[in-house]
């Protein structure tokens, strides 16, 4: 009886140290917008219109790529231990950039600028444009 009760103890602990399962950080997500609406100013602002949203982990931001195609990724780093908020860079609407680890990842497809200390894409979540809403939720 006291062997069946270490080998299952032991299963447990194994399950719980051998698991380093490479995560993203990313939340629930699940709404719909009106693209056009006056109330995304930023979102239809020049060629690369973005925009923040509340939702996910530490928020949604969308990117248009152009009339009709948008990319929406959450805005939490993907450097290790690093847990940043990331930002639009403003000056060029092309980059993110976590002001904590400094962090940059290009707005086309989320992946991590050369130099960064994140090695890994941005979670993507995915969006429908049914031409007059945009409907933003989880890709899985």
């Amino acid at each position: 009886m006291n062997k069946r009760l270490l080998v299952f103890l032991s299963l447990i602990a194994i399950s719980f140290v051998g698991c380093n399962e490479d995560t993203y950080d990313y939340g629930y997500v699940n709404f719909n917008i009106d693209p056009e609406s006056t109330e995304y100013f930023n979102l239809n602002t020049g060629n690369r219109g973005w925009e923040y949203f509340e939702g996910g982990m530490r928020g949604v931001v969308i990117f248009r790529i152009n009339y009709g195609e948008y990319i929406c990724f959450e805005r939490s780093c993907t450097a290790e231990d690093c847990h940043g908020r990331l930002e639009v860079d403003t000056i060029t609407n092309m980059l993110l950039i976590c002001p904590k680890c400094n962090s940059s990842f290009i707005y086309v497809d989320g992946s991590p600028n050369s130099g960064s200390v994140a090695k890994r894409s941005l979670y993507n979540y995915c969006n429908y444009f049914d031409g007059h809403y945009l409907w933003v939720y989880n890709c899985n």
